[in-house]
Formats: C-alpha cells, structure tokens, sequence
C-alpha cells in the first residue's frame, strides 16, 4: 500500500547531484524522523523558498 497523497498538485521526478555526506545526512534524519527524504527535501525547498530575497533585492556579486 503506498502512502496518502499529502500534496495538492502533481509532481514531478527529477534528480540532483548532492555530496556524499549530504545524502547520508539526509537519509539518516529521515529515518530518525520516519520520513522520506523526499518529504525533508521539499520541506528545505519550500522553507528556502520563503526566505531567499527577490533577484532585485540581492547585494550584488563582490560587494560587501
């Protein structure tokens, strides 16, 4: 039996590249927490989402 569908749209499968110990890390805490690691890393992506400045609001590259 699969899990419930906890997301309103549908979904895409796409891959990304990630450091060895990123991934360890990320599979450890998932299973820690009885999740997947699909389901930390939408969480991530979302909460960055909600936090990255607008690309007009960013401090350009080299200063500061």
């Amino acid at each position: 039996m699969s899990r419930p569908k906890i997301y309103e749209e549908d979904r895409v499968t796409t891959a990304v590249r990630l450091p060895e110990s990123l991934h360890r890390w990320l599979k450890a805490t998932a299973l820690e927490r009885d999740v997947s690691v699909t389901y930390l890393v939408v969480r991530a992506v979302e909460d960055y989402r909600e936090r990255i400045a607008p690309l007009g609001e960013q401090p350009a590259k080299g200063s500061g």
